[in-house]
């Protein structure tokens, strides 16, 4: 039999000769109504190691026309959306040279985060608990960034323990919080049962259990304060008295019985004097009208953030959690800070969605101020995601104008806002973020990874801290 490899060898060698010597062609070149585009066969071999990631070193690595695009260097009549985006809020938005290195208080007295930093000094006076009830798209989702966030507060400011968790997840095993296993349960949630009749829960969701249902949460070592807990509270809805089984780590099985209360949340209470709580366990053998909305899993007083993370939330389905149900469950856990991050899941290379998504965070916004009435609402925009525009990588368009929108959205109803797309380094952040060494972004360049939460988690803890001591400043002027 013949051998053809060699001629197989130089067949390729003038093929990949052939494309080379295209790659150097002008890039615009054309031959009557024939254009051509440049081509570069390499582009994928290319090194995409990186310098460490940080937003100062970002800036060098963006193409003009994308540094062009910053809302600090944009006029409103230039984006053609003046109509839809001018909102004469009570207070002028700062100067663009803070956007992503302060929380922007457009509060009415400008003392925002006063109430908040003043129960955080109470914490070791008073032994009082500090809670921050955080809403998020899948920006958040499996304690992404919020791990981080609260296990670095809590080293400062005490507390130990996750905090809300759900009765179901569908990021269970990506969490690094918490070891959740669950079974027997039907699951409604803001986003994908709208038509639901049963009322959602104060993080967007609802659960019914099937006879034998079952959920067991057990701490993780990864991160230092969530190893062990002292106190378990089951928040449920019950139209009569139901009996479940609870089991405390290796200890031996325990009845114990559900008080009803049908059409308001209750709260079972089990706890230790000392945070000795590895690993809890409850089955429910009667699940006549039964309807459960999470836990809790806490050691006293400290602080501690409640991730309420919807994945596809883009704020509007907020609206479907009842206005009675969010003040029942803040009575339960008093809130001190109401962070609300959304906007991922609004964001395309379209610029068609911004005054509907306007619109919808307006009545959103209002929703909030309802259901919490008088507390701070901080609205952290949504941060940098990419997509292809043409054939380059390159933040989407309608990023920086929705950013823009929802720091007038805040002016508007009186939020404190942060600008989490110039916090992560501004256009192309993500695609920086996404190709570093380890990499801190998917490549899907809209997700952080663990490494990457890590790094946006410590920012946020960094800028807590910074405000903090400029509140304690002021309290000494």
């Amino acid at each position: 039999m013949k051998n053809y490899i060699g001629q197989s060898f130089w067949l390729t060698a003038l093929v990949l000769l052939l494309l080379t010597s295209l790659s150097f062609l002008p890039k615009n070149i054309s031959f009557g109504d024939w254009q051509g585009r440049q081509m570069d066969i390499f582009a994928d071999a290319r090194s995409t190691e990186l310098p460490a990631w940080s937003p100062d070193t970002t800036a060098g690595l963006l193409p003009d026309t994308l540094n062009l695009m910053r809302p600090d260097t944009l006029s409103m009549d230039s984006t053609g959306l003046s109509d839809s985006l001018i909102v004469r809020g009570p207070l002028p938005p700062v100067d663009s040279m803070f956007f992503g290195t302060t929380i922007e208080d457009y509060t009415q007295d400008q003392q925002g985060l006063s109430h908040f930093f003043a129960a955080i000094d109470s914490i070791r006076s008073n032994r009082h608990t500090v809670r921050v009830a955080f809403f998020g798209d899948s920006f958040v989702e499996g304690d992404i960034l919020i791990g981080d966030l609260r296990d670095s507060l809590q080293s400062v400011w005490g507390g130990a323990g996750v905090g809300f968790v759900p009765i179901t997840s569908e990021v269970a095993q990506f969490k690094r919080t918490l070891k959740h296993i669950y079974r027997g349960w039907k699951t409604y949630s803001i986003v994908k049962d709208r038509d639901a009749k049963v009322p959602f829960g104060i993080n967007g969701f609802v659960y019914q259990p099937e006879p034998e249902a079952k959920v067991h949460y057990e701490g993780a070592d990864y991160f230092k304060h969530t190893r062990r807990w002292s106190r378990v509270r089951l928040f449920y809805s019950a139209g009569h008295d139901t009996p479940f089984i609870w089991q405390n780590g290796g200890n031996g099985p325990q009845q114990d019985v559900l008080k009803a209360g049908a059409g308001r949340i209750n709260a079972w209470t089990w706890g230790l004097a000392q945070p000795d709580i590895r690993a809890f366990a409850v089955r429910f053998p009667q699940t006549d009208s039964l309807l459960l909305y999470g836990a809790t899993l806490e050691s006293g007083p400290g602080f501690y953030i409640d991730n309420f993370s919807v994945r596809g939330n883009t704020g509007g389905p907020l609206k479907r959690i009842r206005t009675d149900m969010a003040r029942q469950f803040d009575r339960f856990q008093q809130y001190d800070l109401i962070i609300i991050q959304v906007g991922l899941n609004a964001v395309t290379n379209s610029l068609n969605n911004i005054k509907w998504y306007q619109a919808e965070l307006d009545r959103t916004f209002d929703h909030l101020h309802a259901c919490f009435p008088g507390k701070a609402v901080l609205v952290v925009s949504v941060g940098d995601r990419a997509g292809k525009i043409g054939n380059e990588l390159a933040t989407m368009i309608s990023v920086p104008y929705i950013v823009g929108m929802q720091r007038d959205m805040a002016r508007k109803h009186g939020f404190l806002f942060y600008d989490l797309f110039h916090g992560m380094g501004g256009p192309g952040s993500m695609i920086t973020m996404a190709n570093h060494k380890p990499m801190l972004a998917n490549k899907d360049y809209t997700h952080l990874t663990h490494d990457g939460g890590r790094v946006v988690g410590y920012m946020f803890a960094r800028l807590f801290l910074q405000e903090q001591a400029r509140y304690q400043t002021k309290k000494l002027e």
